[in-house]
């Protein structure tokens, strides 16, 4: 049976919908691939020849339309299937909110049952072109909130699965009250439904809420974890700086008799002993005292002392260049959260390559107002650069994979910008902060 033009334009809404809630809303990202694309089309074009030959309101093309607008949103989205299934229902689920607010709008204007106003396809065309403006309205302005995409892209899936059930409880309720839409009373009808619509926006924000407090509570956990490493390593280097100033004490007590018992080789002109007396002193430094590695900042001194240590036992060769301006706008913690979430990657990836191949430079410089800091080491195969801080290759990836992202923000928090690059064998990570001396400088707790 064939039907009107106006259900084919439904149905193409329908799908806009979709793809605004997840693509625009849930930052999924949308397919480069023309093949996928293509496939999708076909999908779509199938569930309109079908819905015109049997009618749209019949089951079959009723089924076929939700088997079919899944495949559509697979197909024309990137990323681990799990993960954009459960965006694809919680998107879905999430649309009932401003149907539901539309709904009502429209009753309370024309005076007219939701439940009629549902039969009415004019209706229909209506709230969604208004539902595909108001989600792509709201869409733009939560892209401008700093770091949302980041967040969204980088969000659990398990997230959108608590937001999927808490919208179905919604919708459920949702359902319910349509259906006692029209049986009463309009006044009573319409202040009934707008209850409805407060408690499901109650249970839709309950899902928001409950991924928005996860994240602050993961993001305060990463910090603690961070303050805790931070104060570790200012211990251990003091530490090393006080050890080391014993053995200076202890050689400065010691060394009117090493001048003593070279005096008395250089006397006796047994040369050959007085140089190995020398060797012997040398070595004797040498493993009494480490040798400390300066960039003319002590929290990053600091770091490159711990990092040195666990270089040393994995052989890997060591070339630091430059140092940092005396006055610094960027504050100790963000420094010691960027160097050490960096080396700590550099000496990973240093342990899967061979011994022969370990190394990782360090360059410092400045150029006027910009600090240009650069980091190599090898790699055993090429970087995903777009996965960089979302994924991490650890065992335990729950208490893992946040460094990277940690360093972005902390980039980010002092005017700088960071760049990945893949250069053969080996991995550049890259920062430029520029405009130092326009910033104010901070105290070592960032404030």
């Amino acid at each position: 049976m064939l039907v009107t033009s106006e259900y084919v334009l439904k149905e193409c809404l329908i799908v806009v919908e979709n793809m605004v809630m997840m693509c625009g809303l849930f930052c999924v990202p949308v397919t480069k691939k023309r093949g996928c694309l293509l496939c999708g089309g076909l999908v779509l074009l199938a569930q309109i020849l079908l819905g015109m030959l049997n009618g749209f309101e019949e089951l079959p093309a009723v089924a076929f339309r939700v088997a079919g607008s899944t495949v559509q949103m697979l197909l024309w989205t990137e990323g681990k299937i799990i993960r954009r299934l459960a965006a694809y229902i919680c998107s879905i689920e999430y649309l009932h909110l401003p149907y539901s607010c539309l709904n009502l709008s429209f009753f309370g204007i024309m005076g007219t049952p939701v439940a009629v106003q549902k039969e009415n396809i004019h209706f229909q065309l209506a709230r969604a072109a208004l539902t595909i403006g108001m989600m792509a309205l709201l869409a733009w302005g939560l892209r401008k909130i700093p770091r949302y995409l980041e967040t969204l892209r980088d969000l659990q899936t398990k997230y959108f699965l608590v937001g999927s059930v808490c919208a179905l409880a919604a919708s459920l309720i949702q359902f319910y009250m349509e259906e006692m839409d029209g049986k009463g009373d309009s006044g009573l009808t319409f202040m009934v439904l707008l209850c409805m619509v407060v408690v499901c926006g109650l249970f839709y924000g309950l899902g928001v809420g409950f991924v928005i407090l996860d994240i602050f509570r993961k993001k305060y956990k990463a910090e603690s974890r961070l303050k805790d490493e931070y104060l570790q390593i200012t211990r251990d280097y003091v530490r090393v700086i006080g050890d080391n100033s014993k053995e200076i004490r202890k050689m400065h007590h010691d060394l009117q008799a090493h001048v003593g018992s070279l005096k008395y080789y250089m006397e006796r002109k047994e040369y050959q002993k007085a140089e190995a007396y020398l060797d012997e002193m040398q070595e004797h430094v040498t493993q009494r005292r480490r040798k400390m590695v300066s960039v003319n900042h002590e929290i990053v001194d600091a770091v490159l002392l711990e990092i040195q240590v666990r270089a040393e036992e994995l052989q890997i060769q060591w070339q630091i260049e430059g140092i940092f301006p005396s006055v610094l706008s960027i504050s100790d913690f963000d420094l010691c959260t960027i160097f050490s979430n960096l080396l700590s990657n550099s000496l990973e990836a240093c342990e899967k390559v061979q011994k022969n191949q370990r190394y990782i430079r360090l360059s410092i410089r400045q150029f006027g107002n910009h600090l240009v800091v650069e980091l190599m080491n090898p790699v055993m195969e090429s970087v995903e650069i777009d996965r960089l801080g979302t994924m991490t290759t650890k065992e335990k990836g729950e208490s893992h994979g946040y460094g990277v992202a940690n360093v972005k923000a902390a980039v980010e928090k002092n005017h700088g910008e960071i760049f990945f690059e893949n250069q053969g064998t080996a991995f550049v990570t890259r920062i430029l902060f520029s405009n130092l001396s326009c910033c104010k400088i901070r105290d070592s707790n960032g404030t």
